[in-house]
């Protein structure tokens, strides 16, 4: 047989051996966990007898809680996600989020906004502020922050093809107010690998838009060392179909690919680790939820020190932004989705987060409205002031069930990321189709059980009433006309208004160091300073890098 035939043949078997939903064809699904990892009836003392015991927490590997006091000292961040319409529309919105009790602001962008695409762009203007806010040049910032203190308030924008363009558009915001960008807290997603195989707001092929990524990164270092300029994402790997561990590890393989584009340009872990941070959903699977935060944080303190030899504790402690799974809500009796709300943010809690973004009820439907939005809060509030949990860190520690599972959860992502490192890597996994084929397969799977009715959806396929879906959708935010003409009228002001000249230089530039290879944050900063539509910049990147189509692994 030839090589290469042999090599493939390596590659299927080995990810066949991963955990995942086709064991559940050959095992019952009272013995085994959400993401397929094997369960016993009941635990003893003799399953956990091998196991090291997790140190305090505060202590490394940070098993059991990065802080020794966790909730006591200090209660995780509150975040919902909000955005729609013009810059005026979403910022009165935040200003009422702040007042009723939200401590950071979550920002959901419009699609052609994440897609690098102007409002006024045929391809996407029928998408303008429907899922998010429409941000088209610095001015929509500016209006979007208008009256909103940046020294006061830590900002997240899940943004990821665009983040370079969106980050500087917030410091030169922040600028304006006076506010420099040593003093900014927030975070950028720029998590652009998981785009390849999930979202799919890619805007350049792999290798120039890690370049980008590591470029965000590089830049923080010393210009915004308070802002997280990456947030490595599970989540969206999960709802593209992938099982909740294989999500994980997928992250973990990603992180590896953007810390090794930033290491390999002579920096080290502990000049920028700190920076780093991971967006991690929580799901129906309660106890594996809680099992597969506290793996990470040991899985991650290793990883930064035995591999990069970090010597920071700060580096080493793996801050998790935790956000309820969006795809288990469910359109039929959307009220019942806040149970599965509450269980989500108890998980969360007892996992050990950092901030949390919860669902909300009627996210089926569409971006969420303001009374869902206030429900999700209030959820967060009363798990946080009213059920006691947060009296005790990690009040699970110990139990045989809790140990075992997090031992098995954390043997299973590192055998899955060793997997992908040794066989070329994330990059290069996505580039062959690989890690698109493994998660569309376990996605075929899971809607098998849905339609079958193994895995059980209440009210969706189980305990059903006899209403018919349609009854219950409704367009929370449909298009709006006057959204697409405000900003097109704003776009027209702005190019009539701003130094043609100046423009002009400031795209050449970032042109030029396109070509040279040196970090565009400066001369994007430049760009969008001189008023540069975010449509304009891109097509500046795009005449350089060119376009890009991920396969599909189908």
């Amino acid at each position: 047989m030839p090589t290469h035939d042999t090599e493939n043949h390596k590659k299927i078997k080995r990810e066949a051996d991963w955990s995942g939903r086709l064991r559940f064809e050959h095992e019952s699904e009272k013995n085994l966990s959400y993401s397929g990892i094997s369960l016993q009836p009941f635990y003893r003392a003799e399953d956990t007898q091998f196991l090291p015991l997790p140190p305090p927490p505060g202590a490394y590997p940070y098993t059991r809680g990065i802080h020794e006091g966790m909730y006591r000292d200090r209660p995780w961040t509150r975040r919902q996600y909000a955005g729609f319409g013009t810059g005026e529309d979403s910022n009165q919105w935040f200003k009422d989020l702040l007042s009723k009790g939200q401590t950071g602001l979550s920002v959901a962008l419009d699609l052609p906004t994440q897609m690098g695409l102007d409002s006024t762009d045929p391809l996407g203007k029928h998408e303008v502020g429907r899922v998010g806010v429409a941000i088209d040049s610095l001015a929509d910032m500016e209006a979007l922050f208008e009256g909103i203190p940046l020294d006061k308030v830590s900002t997240s924008f899940t943004v990821n093809g665009t983040a370079a363009i969106i980050m500087a558009m917030y410091l030169v915001t922040a600028e304006k107010q006076g506010v420099p960008p040593e003093q900014i807290r927030g975070t950028v997603q720029n998590d652009i690998l998981k785009e390849f195989v999930a979202r799919g707001t890619y805007l350049f092929p792999p290798a120039p838009s890690l370049r980008i990524a590591g470029d965000i990164i590089e830049y923080g270092i010393t210009k915004a060392p308070k802002f997280n300029t990456i947030s490595i994402s599970q989540a969206h790997m999960k709802s593209a179909g992938a099982t909740l561990i294989q999500a994980d590890a997928y992250m973990f393989a990603n992180t590896i690919a953007y810390i090794e584009e930033v290491t390999r340009r002579g920096y080290q872990l502990d000049d920028f680790g700190q920076q780093l941070s991971f967006l991690q959903c929580v799901n129906r699977d309660f106890f594996e939820s809680i099992a597969r935060l506290r793996a990470a944080r040991r899985y991650w303190a290793e990883l930064a020190h035995n591999r990069y030899g970090s010597q920071h504790d700060k580096v080493q402690k793996y801050r998790i932004h935790s956000g309820g799974d969006t795809d288990s809500m469910t359109f039929e009796r959307p009220y019942a989705n806040i149970g599965r709300i509450a269980l989500t943010c108890l998980s969360a809690v007892l996992g050990g987060a950092q901030s949390i973004q919860l669902p909300c009820y009627d996210e089926a439907y569409e971006i969420p409205t303001e009374e869902a939005i206030q429900n999700a809060l209030d959820v967060q509030m009363i798990v946080a002031f009213e059920s006691g949990v947060s009296k005790v860190v990690d009040p699970l520690a110990g139990s045989y069930y809790v140990e075992k599972l997090t031992a098995d959860v954390l043997t299973e992502f590192t055998r899955i990321v060793n997997d992908i490192v040794n066989t070329g890597g994330m990059v290069r996994w996505i580039e062959e189709g690989r890690l698109q084929h493994k998660i569309a397969e376990e996605a075929y799977q899971w809607e098998k059980r849905l339609k079958t009715g193994e895995e059980v959806m209440v009210a969706a396929n189980f305990a059903r009433d006899d209403k018919p879906r349609s009854e219950y959708e409704t367009m929370m935010h449909p298009y709006q006309d006057k959204t697409l003409e405000q900003q097109t009228a704003r776009i027209a002001r702005i190019k009539q208004d701003r130094d043609s000249a100046k423009l002009e230089q400031a795209l050449n530039a970032l042109e030029s160091c396109t070509h040279k290879g040196t970090n565009l944050m400066e001369p994007i900063t430049e760009a969008v300073r001189s008023y540069a539509t975010i449509g304009e910049i891109c097509h500046t990147l795009k005449q350089c890098f060119g376009h890009y189509r991920a396969p599909t692994g189908v």
